[in-house]
Parts: C-alpha cells; structure tokens; sequence
C-alpha cells in the first residue's frame, strides 16, 4: 500500500484488505503540519540603554496654517485615535513680522507640557555675506547679534506666554539650498560658539546637518569650547545618517533626529501623485520609516522628530491627495506605536532575540511601571509564534496596525513569565506590560 498525503489538506486512502477477507475501507487523515518553531525574545530589564526625550513632528514651516486646538488635541493626546506626540518643532522665522504667527502654536504645546524646538533657516538678511535669506553666510563680525536675535526670539515668545525649550543655531547648515536657508562650514560653527554672547533660555542644539553627517557633528563636539556651548547633537536623516555617535555619548549629550520624510517622491517633477499611489506602496514606506525609528534607538539616540505633522503623506490629514483635514492618517497611527506608549523619561532596556537570522525589529523600553515592547515585521511573512520571556508584570496588551488595521487591541496571557503572540506581515505591533 502506498499513502500519499498533501501538506494542509485533508484526503482519503483506499487501504485494500482483500487478504482478510474484508470489505475495502475507507481511512480519512488530516494532516498537521509542525508548529513553527518559536521566534523566542529575553527582556533584559536591568540592561539601561539611552533615556528617551520623545518623538514628535512640525508645524507648518511658512504661511499661516498651523496647528489648531483640536489638531493639537489630535497630536499630543493620548486618548483613543490620538498620537501622544512629546516633542514639536517649528520654525524660528528671519523676519520678526512673522513671530507672533506661532504663539497659539506653541501654547497649545506647552499646555500639553510638549516640549517645544525652534529652529532657523537662516539669520536675518543684514547680517549675512549676501543680504538675502537664500544661501550666503554669517557674517563672523555679526555671531553675536545673531545670538541676540535668538535671544530677542525667545524672549518675545516668552512675554507672550509661550515657552521655547531648545533652539538650534542652523537648520542644514551644509545643504546649498534655493530657498531659505544659510550656508556654514564646521569651523564657522565652532567659531560661532566660541564668539562672545550666550544663547540664554533655551538649550542649544546642532549642527541640524542634512544627513547626520558625523565629520561636522564630531569636529563640533572635538572642540571643547565649542562642544561646552552645546547641549543637544542634532541631524536630519536624508540620503543616510543612521549610526552611533560615540564622542556625544561620552559627552552626556542627547542625540536628537529632528527632521525627516517619506513621501514617495510626490514632490519630484513628474512623480504619480499621492493620491493615486496604492495603499501597499504607502503602508510599505511608512514601514520603512517605522524601521528607521528602531535603528534610531539602538543607536542610542533620545528623540525622533518627523517634518510636518498635518499633511496628506504625514500624521493627520490636510485634505489634499484625498485625505480629510484633521482625521489621523495611517502613517500617524504607525508613528504612534512609539510616541503614545513610550513616554519622556523612559529608558531603553535591552532585548535578545534568540534567533539570530530573525527579521523583527524588535526593541524595549520601561517606566511608569510598565514595560513596551515595539515589534516591526518589514517582511512580506507572518510570524505565528513569538515568544516574549523575562515578563515580570501579569498583563499584556497588544496593539496591532498593518495595511488592513489601524491601533488593533487584544489582551494577551502571560503564563509563567512568557507572552506568546503572532505579528502578521508588514505590520507593527506594540506590547504594554503592566500589572
């Protein structure tokens, strides 16, 4: 007798017993196939990597439009279909006329205890080599007067109620651009700190470089007058810039990313419109972005800031490209497995996937007496059984979005310190422990 049988489906065998002197018979088997090995992840709660500052977004650089009450609800709540963004930055504008445009803004931050980061694309015309916003450089005989500009910028948010927690000196000093902007070499940027007059009010980030560059960042930080001057490393994440920045570190500083965005190339001549792009391209980039976000954190860096937060390939919608304004995105809701569960304060703690070949992105954190756990699965393959161990708390909730579900919850059992749970393909799960 011979028995052929077809993995995951049921068949029938004709089994001949004519030597028994029986009636043939009919045997049905239904065939199991093994059980996925398990995709097994320690907790190391006592291994303390980098504390994180946050994650956030930006206002609306140029124009009128910012950030509304509700919108502002919207971004920095943490209720149902809200992001629990901590961190906002907007633009520290050449032209004072433009200031007070803001304020609501950034109130609307501060009530929220959002921390606020302004940066200027350049300083005012007249202090410059060119006279003009675009391009051109800092005058060094006029280092001082732009320290007093940045001063006179927070001093007048101030008066009128609104708080600047950090400003930095330059966004993309190294990025000859055709709009607003300044051009600095790494020397000029040392110059500038070391110049008479003190930035007071705010903590002082930079260099902002297009792309993390970190021959600028750590000539800054190699010159330790400069470096004294600075209390905030930060960079943008185009073309490159992921990586450890090892001198920052021993120098106590935060590492901040503070601009950057996927949009498919929208913005390119020629390029399809978003509108007309498919939800798996759009899902797969903001997939791309979420595991940027975990690269960031096992490089130890303390806070993670998108371009704008309202704005049809962002955060919430601003009714173009078919979305509607003010109605989260899928991109947000992506986004907000990190910034509405792991919180100021908290501490990257460390985690060990067993499997060494596995393609999770998978990191922890822990505060508040709880513990997160972000799982990113950037393959087109489910995961059935993963097993998360060294649970020291009895109560698990999963958080689900993919392409088909958006901030999915399901509570989870934790039995003898393990939860076991599946992550569907390109998709990101969050996991809050607590008791």
């Amino acid at each position: 007798m011979k028995r052929i049988i077809k993995k995951g489906i049921a068949i029938t065998s004709i089994i001949l017993m004519a030597a028994c002197g029986k009636e043939d018979s009919i045997e049905t088997l239904t065939y199991q196939p093994p059980k996925e090995k398990p995709i097994t992840v320690n907790i190391l709660s006592e291994e303390i990597h980098q504390k994180i500052t946050g994650f956030g977004g930006a206002n609306r650089m140029w124009g009128n439009e910012t950030l509304s009450s509700n919108e502002a609800e919207t971004s920095f709540g943490l209720g149902e279909n809200q992001l629990g963004l901590s961190l906002f930055r907007v633009r520290l504008s050449s032209n004072k006329n433009d200031w007070n445009l803001i304020v609501n803004s950034v109130i609307e931050a501060n009530v929220r205890n959002i921390k606020v980061l302004a940066c200027p694309w350049s300083p005012p015309a007249a202090l410059k080599s060119n006279n003009s916003d675009v391009g051109g450089h800092l005058l060094p005989e006029n280092y001082k007067a732009f320290k007093d500009y940045i001063n006179e910028f927070i001093e007048f948010m101030k008066s009128k109620g609104a708080v600047i927690d950090v400003v930095s000196i330059q966004n993309e000093p190294d990025w000859k651009a055709n709009y607003e902007s300044c051009d600095w070499t790494a020397e000029e940027m040392i110059n500038f700190l070391k110049a008479p007059g003190e930035i007071v009010g705010a903590e002082l980030a930079g260099p902002e470089s297009l792309n993390f560059n970190p021959q600028m960042t750590n000539a800054i930080l190699s010159d330790p007058e400069a470096s004294a001057k600075l209390d905030i490393v930060a960079g943008h994440l185009y073309g490159s810039g992921i990586g450890k920045f090892p001198l920052a570190e021993q120098q106590n500083k935060e590492i901040w990313m503070t601009e950057w965005l996927l949009n498919l190339g929208t913005g390119n001549s020629g390029a399809t419109p978003w509108g007309e792009r498919s939800e798996f391209d759009k899902w797969k980039e903001s997939i791309e972005m979420l595991t940027k976000m975990h690269e960031a954190m096992t490089s130890n860096w303390n806070a993670f800031i998108w371009w704008y937060i309202k704005r049809y390939y962002s955060f919430i919608g601003d009714g173009e490209q078919g979305t509607v304004s003010g109605n989260v995105l899928k991109r947000g809701y992506a986004y907000s497995h990190f910034s509405k569960f792991i919180r100021p304060d908290y501490v990257r703690i460390g985690t060990e996937i067993v499997e060494e070949t596995s393609p999770l992105k998978i990191t922890a954190y822990k505060g508040n007496e709880k513990t997160v756990v972000v799982i990113v699965n950037p393959e087109n393959k489910d995961f059935e059984n993963v097993e998360i161990n060294n649970i020291i708390y009895d109560k698990a909730i999963k958080y689900l979005t993919s392409q088909w579900v958006s901030m999915e919850v399901e509570t989870l059992s934790v039995t003898n310190d393990v939860c076991a749970l599946s992550v569907p393909a390109n998709s990101v799960i969050t996991l809050e422990l607590n008791n």
